[in-house]
Protein backbone atom coordinates (compact mmCIF):
# COMPACT_ATOMS: atom_id res chain seq x y z
CA UNK A 1 0.00 0.00 0.00
CA UNK A 2 1.64 3.29 -0.87
CA UNK A 3 0.05 6.23 0.85
CA UNK A 4 0.93 9.82 -0.06
CA UNK A 5 2.05 12.41 2.51
CA UNK A 6 2.04 15.95 2.15
CA UNK A 7 5.67 16.65 3.77
CA UNK A 8 5.57 20.68 3.52
CA UNK A 9 2.24 21.31 5.22
CA UNK A 10 1.32 21.74 9.26
CA UNK A 11 3.38 24.08 11.24
CA UNK A 12 6.10 21.62 12.36
CA UNK A 13 6.73 20.66 8.45
CA UNK A 14 9.03 19.09 7.50
CA UNK A 15 10.73 17.61 10.15
CA UNK A 16 7.69 16.38 11.97
CA UNK A 17 5.91 15.04 9.01
CA UNK A 18 8.85 13.31 7.74
CA UNK A 19 9.66 11.93 11.54
CA UNK A 20 6.20 10.75 11.13
CA UNK A 21 6.82 8.99 8.59
CA UNK A 22 9.48 7.18 9.03
CA UNK A 23 7.62 6.16 12.32
CA UNK A 24 4.76 4.66 9.92
CA UNK A 25 6.61 3.00 7.52
CA UNK A 26 8.54 1.34 9.76
CA UNK A 27 5.85 -0.27 11.98
CA UNK A 28 3.17 -0.42 9.79
CA UNK A 29 5.08 -1.76 6.87
CA UNK A 30 3.39 1.05 3.93
CA UNK A 31 4.70 2.75 1.23
CA UNK A 32 5.24 6.24 2.58
CA UNK A 33 5.69 8.55 -0.98
CA UNK A 34 7.15 12.37 0.46
CA UNK A 35 5.82 15.03 -1.44
CA UNK A 36 7.74 18.37 -1.52
CA UNK A 37 10.44 20.23 -1.95
CA UNK A 38 13.25 16.82 -2.56
CA UNK A 39 16.36 18.93 -0.88
CA UNK A 40 14.47 19.73 2.09
CA UNK A 41 12.79 16.31 3.01
CA UNK A 42 16.44 14.23 1.30
CA UNK A 43 17.73 16.57 4.61
CA UNK A 44 15.25 15.14 7.21
CA UNK A 45 15.57 11.60 5.52
CA UNK A 46 19.57 11.66 6.52
CA UNK A 47 18.70 11.84 10.57
CA UNK A 48 16.99 8.33 10.36
CA UNK A 49 17.87 4.94 9.93
CA UNK A 50 15.77 4.32 6.88
CA UNK A 51 17.17 1.10 5.80
CA UNK A 52 14.74 -1.30 4.46
CA UNK A 53 11.80 1.27 4.14
CA UNK A 54 10.14 2.39 1.42
CA UNK A 55 10.32 6.05 1.25
CA UNK A 56 10.08 7.67 -1.97
CA UNK A 57 10.25 11.10 -2.72
CA UNK A 58 7.89 12.64 -5.22
CA UNK A 59 9.43 16.05 -6.07
CA UNK A 60 6.62 19.15 -5.54
CA UNK A 61 8.09 22.68 -5.92
CA UNK A 62 5.48 24.69 -4.23
CA UNK A 63 3.68 24.76 -1.09
CA UNK A 64 -0.02 25.96 -0.03
CA UNK A 65 0.32 27.64 3.30
CA UNK A 66 -2.29 28.29 5.70
CA UNK A 67 -3.08 31.64 5.21
CA UNK A 68 -3.79 30.83 1.43
CA UNK A 69 -7.24 31.66 0.02
CA UNK A 70 -7.76 27.36 -0.75
CA UNK A 71 -9.42 27.03 -4.04
CA UNK A 72 -7.14 29.97 -5.47
CA UNK A 73 -4.17 28.48 -4.25
CA UNK A 74 -5.20 24.81 -5.35
CA UNK A 75 -5.47 26.65 -8.70
CA UNK A 76 -2.72 28.57 -8.66
CA UNK A 77 -0.10 26.36 -7.28
CA UNK A 78 -0.53 23.44 -9.67
CA UNK A 79 2.94 22.21 -8.75
CA UNK A 80 2.33 22.47 -4.86
CA UNK A 81 2.85 19.66 -2.27
CA UNK A 82 -0.77 19.18 -1.36
CA UNK A 83 -1.72 19.14 -5.20
CA UNK A 84 0.85 16.82 -6.63
CA UNK A 85 -0.09 14.39 -3.85
CA UNK A 86 -3.53 14.12 -4.49
CA UNK A 87 -2.80 13.53 -8.29
CA UNK A 88 -0.83 10.52 -7.57
CA UNK A 89 -4.24 9.52 -5.53
CA UNK A 90 -6.00 10.05 -8.71
CA UNK A 91 -3.94 8.06 -10.86
CA UNK A 92 -4.23 5.47 -8.50
CA UNK A 93 -0.36 5.42 -8.02
CA UNK A 94 -1.22 6.04 -4.08
CA UNK A 95 -4.28 5.23 -2.27
CA UNK A 96 -4.80 7.92 0.13
CA UNK A 97 -3.48 11.39 0.85
CA UNK A 98 -2.27 12.69 4.13
CA UNK A 99 -1.67 16.46 5.00
CA UNK A 100 -1.32 18.30 7.82
CA UNK A 101 -1.51 21.62 5.93
CA UNK A 102 -4.44 23.84 4.94
CA UNK A 103 -7.87 22.08 5.47
CA UNK A 104 -9.59 24.54 3.41
CA UNK A 105 -6.85 23.54 0.51
CA UNK A 106 -7.01 19.52 1.22
CA UNK A 107 -10.59 20.02 0.24
CA UNK A 108 -10.33 21.96 -2.23
CA UNK A 109 -7.44 19.61 -3.82
CA UNK A 110 -9.18 16.48 -3.12
CA UNK A 111 -12.73 17.87 -4.89
CA UNK A 112 -10.66 19.05 -8.11
CA UNK A 113 -8.47 16.51 -8.34
CA UNK A 114 -9.68 13.28 -7.02
CA UNK A 115 -13.50 13.86 -7.36
CA UNK A 116 -16.99 12.79 -5.14
CA UNK A 117 -18.24 9.39 -4.72
CA UNK A 118 -21.26 9.22 -6.81
CA UNK A 119 -23.97 10.49 -5.42
CA UNK A 120 -22.33 12.26 -2.51
CA UNK A 121 -23.76 15.93 -2.42
CA UNK A 122 -21.04 17.28 0.15
CA UNK A 123 -17.88 15.81 1.62
CA UNK A 124 -17.51 15.95 5.12
CA UNK A 125 -14.83 15.83 7.92
CA UNK A 126 -14.90 13.22 10.53
CA UNK A 127 -12.85 13.79 13.34
CA UNK A 128 -13.12 11.96 17.28
CA UNK A 129 -13.51 13.48 20.15
CA UNK A 130 -12.39 12.36 23.38
CA UNK A 131 -15.74 11.10 25.73
CA UNK A 132 -15.92 9.48 29.20
CA UNK A 133 -16.84 6.16 26.90
CA UNK A 134 -13.89 6.59 24.26
CA UNK A 135 -14.33 8.73 21.69
CA UNK A 136 -17.14 10.19 19.43
CA UNK A 137 -17.20 11.10 15.59
CA UNK A 138 -18.35 14.35 14.63
CA UNK A 139 -19.17 15.58 11.33
CA UNK A 140 -18.94 18.35 9.64
CA UNK A 141 -16.46 19.58 11.34
CA UNK A 142 -15.58 22.11 8.83
CA UNK A 143 -15.39 21.56 5.27
CA UNK A 144 -19.40 22.88 4.63
CA UNK A 145 -20.66 25.78 6.71
CA UNK A 146 -24.03 25.95 4.96
CA UNK A 147 -25.90 22.31 4.15
CA UNK A 148 -28.96 21.25 3.65
CA UNK A 149 -30.85 18.59 5.71
CA UNK A 150 -30.50 15.78 2.67
CA UNK A 151 -26.36 16.91 3.29
CA UNK A 152 -26.74 15.98 7.11
CA UNK A 153 -28.18 12.20 6.28
CA UNK A 154 -25.62 11.67 4.10
CA UNK A 155 -23.68 12.89 7.09
CA UNK A 156 -24.71 10.14 9.27
CA UNK A 157 -25.23 7.57 6.91
CA UNK A 158 -20.90 8.20 6.11
CA UNK A 159 -20.43 8.73 9.68
CA UNK A 160 -22.08 5.31 10.57
CA UNK A 161 -19.86 3.30 7.98
CA UNK A 162 -17.01 4.97 9.22
CA UNK A 163 -17.49 4.36 13.12
CA UNK A 164 -18.67 0.85 12.45
CA UNK A 165 -15.75 -0.36 9.85
CA UNK A 166 -13.06 1.74 10.94
CA UNK A 167 -13.82 2.35 14.55
CA UNK A 168 -15.31 -1.24 15.17
CA UNK A 169 -18.97 0.31 17.00
CA UNK A 170 -21.03 -2.42 15.79
CA UNK A 171 -24.06 -0.27 16.11
CA UNK A 172 -23.06 2.75 16.19
CA UNK A 173 -26.23 5.69 17.65
CA UNK A 174 -26.46 9.00 15.65
CA UNK A 175 -27.57 12.08 17.03
CA UNK A 176 -27.86 15.64 15.90
CA UNK A 177 -26.46 18.42 17.52
CA UNK A 178 -29.00 20.98 18.85
CA UNK A 179 -29.89 23.45 21.72
CA UNK A 180 -32.05 21.06 23.03
CA UNK A 181 -32.46 17.21 23.50
CA UNK A 182 -36.45 17.33 22.70
CA UNK A 183 -37.70 16.86 19.45
CA UNK A 184 -38.72 20.45 17.52
CA UNK A 185 -36.03 21.74 19.64
CA UNK A 186 -33.01 23.65 17.20
CA UNK A 187 -32.98 25.90 14.19
CA UNK A 188 -34.98 24.91 10.84
CA UNK A 189 -31.99 23.35 9.48
CA UNK A 190 -32.03 20.77 12.95
CA UNK A 191 -35.82 20.25 12.89
CA UNK A 192 -36.28 19.50 9.38
CA UNK A 193 -32.69 17.10 9.67
CA UNK A 194 -34.38 15.36 12.69
CA UNK A 195 -37.15 14.79 10.47
CA UNK A 196 -35.32 12.98 7.63
CA UNK A 197 -33.13 11.38 9.74
CA UNK A 198 -35.87 9.41 11.65
CA UNK A 199 -36.58 7.90 8.08
CA UNK A 200 -33.40 6.53 7.19
CA UNK A 201 -33.21 3.35 8.17
CA UNK A 202 -29.60 2.05 7.45
CA UNK A 203 -28.92 4.72 10.40
CA UNK A 204 -29.27 4.30 14.41
CA UNK A 205 -31.04 7.56 15.02
CA UNK A 206 -31.75 8.23 18.85
CA UNK A 207 -32.61 12.01 17.93
CA UNK A 208 -31.06 15.75 19.31
CA UNK A 209 -28.01 15.95 21.31
CA UNK A 210 -26.90 19.04 22.97
CA UNK A 211 -23.52 19.88 23.26
CA UNK A 212 -22.77 19.58 27.27
CA UNK A 213 -23.70 15.85 26.49
CA UNK A 214 -21.23 15.22 23.83
CA UNK A 215 -18.19 14.60 26.96
CA UNK A 216 -20.31 12.11 28.15
CA UNK A 217 -20.56 9.63 25.29
CA UNK A 218 -24.47 9.54 24.90
CA UNK A 219 -24.19 9.00 21.33
CA UNK A 220 -21.04 7.48 18.94
CA UNK A 221 -22.00 9.68 15.84
CA UNK A 222 -22.87 13.43 15.99
CA UNK A 223 -24.37 15.25 13.04
CA UNK A 224 -24.01 18.72 12.06
CA UNK A 225 -23.33 21.63 9.78
CA UNK A 226 -19.57 22.48 9.13
CA UNK A 227 -19.74 26.02 10.70
CA UNK A 228 -21.45 24.68 13.99
CA UNK A 229 -18.97 21.50 14.20
CA UNK A 230 -16.20 23.86 13.80
CA UNK A 231 -17.14 26.19 16.37
CA UNK A 232 -17.40 23.04 18.41
CA UNK A 233 -14.43 21.29 17.96
CA UNK A 234 -12.68 23.98 18.25
CA UNK A 235 -13.48 25.40 21.65
CA UNK A 236 -13.14 22.42 23.15
CA UNK A 237 -9.85 21.66 22.45
CA UNK A 238 -9.19 25.20 23.33
CA UNK A 239 -11.08 25.10 26.72
CA UNK A 240 -8.89 21.66 27.41
CA UNK A 241 -5.60 23.20 26.73
CA UNK A 242 -6.57 26.71 29.05
CA UNK A 243 -7.56 24.17 32.04
CA UNK A 244 -4.19 21.97 31.68
CA UNK A 245 -2.65 25.64 31.82
CA UNK A 246 -4.62 26.74 34.56
CA UNK A 247 -4.08 23.54 36.67
CA UNK A 248 0.06 24.05 36.00
CA UNK A 249 -0.08 27.13 37.15
CA UNK A 250 -1.76 26.64 40.66
CA UNK A 251 0.07 23.46 40.75
CA UNK A 252 3.53 25.45 40.64
CA UNK A 253 2.42 27.96 43.34
CA UNK A 254 2.45 25.92 46.71
CA UNK A 255 5.17 23.36 47.58
CA UNK A 256 2.68 20.98 49.09
CA UNK A 257 0.83 21.06 46.03
CA UNK A 258 4.13 19.99 43.75
CA UNK A 259 4.75 17.56 46.03
CA UNK A 260 1.08 16.23 45.57
CA UNK A 261 1.40 16.52 41.69
CA UNK A 262 4.78 14.26 41.86
CA UNK A 263 2.83 11.45 43.62
CA UNK A 264 0.15 11.59 41.19
CA UNK A 265 2.27 12.01 37.93
CA UNK A 266 0.85 8.50 36.64
CA UNK A 267 -2.66 9.23 37.08
CA UNK A 268 -1.67 13.26 36.16
CA UNK A 269 0.14 11.16 32.59
CA UNK A 270 -3.11 9.10 31.81
CA UNK A 271 -5.14 12.09 32.45
CA UNK A 272 -3.15 13.93 29.34
CA UNK A 273 -3.40 10.48 27.61
CA UNK A 274 -7.05 10.09 27.53
CA UNK A 275 -7.68 13.85 26.70
CA UNK A 276 -4.64 13.59 23.85
CA UNK A 277 -6.41 13.68 20.48
CA UNK A 278 -3.42 12.88 18.62
CA UNK A 279 -3.43 9.10 18.33
CA UNK A 280 -6.31 9.29 16.62
CA UNK A 281 -4.69 11.30 13.84
CA UNK A 282 -6.09 13.51 12.14
CA UNK A 283 -9.91 14.05 10.29
CA UNK A 284 -11.31 11.75 7.69
CA UNK A 285 -12.60 13.71 4.69
CA UNK A 286 -15.39 11.33 3.73
CA UNK A 287 -17.15 10.98 0.52
CA UNK A 288 -14.04 11.64 -1.84
CA UNK A 289 -13.39 8.79 -4.11
CA UNK A 290 -10.09 8.20 -2.57
CA UNK A 291 -9.21 8.81 1.05
CA UNK A 292 -8.03 11.51 1.97
CA UNK A 293 -6.41 12.46 5.49
CA UNK A 294 -6.67 15.88 7.18
CA UNK A 295 -4.07 15.78 10.21
CA UNK A 296 -4.16 18.85 13.09
CA UNK A 297 -1.89 21.64 11.59
CA UNK A 298 0.00 21.68 14.78
CA UNK A 299 0.60 17.51 14.54
CA UNK A 300 3.64 16.03 15.72
CA UNK A 301 5.44 13.48 14.14
CA UNK A 302 3.04 10.85 16.77
CA UNK A 303 0.05 12.65 15.24
CA UNK A 304 1.35 12.12 11.85
CA UNK A 305 2.26 8.63 12.53
CA UNK A 306 -1.58 8.14 13.54
CA UNK A 307 -3.15 9.53 10.30
CA UNK A 308 -1.07 7.33 8.54
CA UNK A 309 -2.16 4.13 10.43
CA UNK A 310 -6.21 5.96 9.83
CA UNK A 311 -5.58 6.14 5.91
CA UNK A 312 -4.55 2.49 5.96
CA UNK A 313 -7.38 1.19 7.98
CA UNK A 314 -9.75 3.02 5.46
CA UNK A 315 -8.27 1.70 2.28
CA UNK A 316 -8.25 -1.77 4.30
CA UNK A 317 -11.65 -1.51 5.59
CA UNK A 318 -12.38 -0.51 2.25
CA UNK A 319 -14.02 2.42 3.09
CA UNK A 320 -15.24 4.26 -0.06
CA UNK A 321 -16.99 0.99 -1.47
CA UNK A 322 -19.22 0.52 1.72
CA UNK A 323 -19.58 4.50 1.79
CA UNK A 324 -20.97 4.09 -2.22
CA UNK A 325 -23.31 1.36 -1.46
CA UNK A 326 -25.01 3.03 1.66
CA UNK A 327 -25.54 6.10 -0.48
CA UNK A 328 -26.88 4.63 -3.55
CA UNK A 329 -29.70 2.62 -1.13
CA UNK A 330 -30.56 5.97 -0.01
CA UNK A 331 -30.41 7.61 -3.12
CA UNK A 332 -32.57 4.51 -5.07
CA UNK A 333 -35.31 5.14 -2.37
CA UNK A 334 -35.23 8.69 -2.22
CA UNK A 335 -33.81 10.75 -4.89
CA UNK A 336 -31.93 13.87 -3.87
CA UNK A 337 -29.83 16.34 -6.31
CA UNK A 338 -27.77 19.34 -5.21
CA UNK A 339 -29.74 22.75 -6.75
CA UNK A 340 -28.24 25.37 -8.44
CA UNK A 341 -28.41 27.77 -5.62
CA UNK A 342 -26.37 25.93 -3.15
CA UNK A 343 -23.05 26.92 -2.14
Amino acid sequence: MNIALDAMGGDHAPEAIVAGAVEAARIYGVTVSLVGKPDVIEAELKKYDTKGLDLPIVPASQVIEMDDKPAAAVRAKSDSSMVVGCKLVKRNEAQAFVSAGNTGGALAAGILHIGRIKGILRPALIGPFPTLKGACMILDIGANADVRPEHIQQFAIMGTIYARDVIGIARPTVRILSNGEEAGKGNQLVIDSFKLLEQTPSINFEGNIESKEIPTGLADVVVTDGFTGNIFVKTAETTARLMNQVITEEVKKSPLAVVGALLARKSLRRVRERMDDSHYGGAVLLGLSSVVIVAHGRSNAFAIRHAIRVAKQAVDQDLLTKIQRGIAAIEHDHPVHESASAH
